[in-house]
């Protein structure tokens, strides 16, 4: 269990650490992280690097918390409020993996673009293992 918190953790790490890339004018991976329209390669919006900055300070608490609520950093808020933000994490994440029943998630229309290849093949499961182990951090005695 605290490998797959650790693992998980680690990931929300990276991903937090690829968005101050991108907030900062990195272009790598940028071009397949935007859903676009179909048939198109123009992407649904552009984030400014402001939006981009509190995304990347979102992935980044989302890590010290489910690292907290499994015992592998030092806890310093209250526990019921980890373990709240865990549920919440946990939600947020299956509903990312559920989708807007367009472009991005397990019931999209849009099945052609670039996003929507890596959507089905890397972000859609990436969110499910990402929910699983918020829920598992929420399930944990305190």
């Amino acid at each position: 269990m605290m490998l797959w918190l650790s693992l998980s953790g680690f990931i929300l790490l990276l991903l937090g650490g690829i968005h101050v890339y991108w907030a900062f004018g990195g272009k790598w991976g940028a071009s397949a992280a935007l859903p676009a329209k179909a048939g198109s390669q123009q992407t649904l919006f552009v984030p400014g690097a402001a939006g981009t900055m509190i995304v990347a300070c979102l992935l980044f608490c989302a890590a010290m918390l489910l690292l907290m609520q499994g015992r592998l950093l030092p806890v310093f808020l209250g526990a019921a409020f980890i373990k709240w933000s865990c549920w919440a994490c946990a939600a947020a994440f299956m509903l990312r993996t559920i989708g807007d029943f367009n472009y991005v998630g397990l019931f999209r229309k849009v099945r052609t673009t670039r996003f929507a290849k890596f959507d089905l093949y890397l972000f859609t499961p990436l969110c499910l293992l990402l929910s699983g182990a918020f829920y598992a951090a929420a399930t944990l005695a305190a």
